[in-house]
């Protein structure tokens, strides 16, 4: 019995460290930064799906990539910090997909263009804010990523004004 007892407070224990570690400010962040990634491969595919240009389906084919990549790092990271990472995105982020799947043409590509821009510009401050918090695998992990976002920034807003975006990794 004695043994069942102390099985039951390491496991107590156990539950207690995961949920403070997911109640920290670099569990919230990553935490965040998978449901991003997981909601950017959702808008990848119905970019490739949806999108009128060919300029559109491209960045969603980088979105679907980098994000993928970007995913596995965090996921991973998190996992080695015993925060559990989600594996659904938000309510928001769910309703503005479904939002633009409803859409198609040209306005499918314009609102696509937008919320890419605005979507971008939100996770680069997080992302910068991460990075200047300290000296974490998080931040150094956010620090990584933000090259690859701000690059998406630049292609949304290029897509958003209009112009035909050339990526330097977009394929024929």
């Amino acid at each position: 019995d004695r043994d069942q007892d102390q099985g039951r407070d390491r496991d107590r224990d156990r539950d207690i460290e995961v949920a403070l570690a997911q109640d920290s400010p670099d569990a919230k962040f990553l935490t965040d930064a998978v449901r991003g990634d997981v909601a950017e491969v959702k808008m990848g595919e119905l970019a490739q799906e949806r999108g009128t240009s060919e300029a559109v389906r491209e960045f969603g084919k980088v979105l679907v990539e980098d994000h993928s990549s970007a995913m596995k790092k965090t996921a991973e990271l998190a996992k080695d910090l015993n925060v559990i990472p989600p594996a659904q995105p938000s309510a928001e982020q769910t309703q503005k997909h479904d939002a633009l799947a409803r859409l198609s043409g040209a306005e499918f590509d314009r609102q696509f263009a937008a919320e890419m821009v605005k979507g971008h510009q939100e996770e680069i401050a997080k992302y910068e804010k991460q990075a200047a918090s300290g000296d974490s695998k998080v931040a150094k992990l956010a620090e990584d990523l933000l090259p690859v976002l701000e690059e998406h920034l630049m292609v949304a807003q290029r897509l958003q004004s209009g112009d035909q975006p050339s990526s330097d990794r977009t394929r024929n």
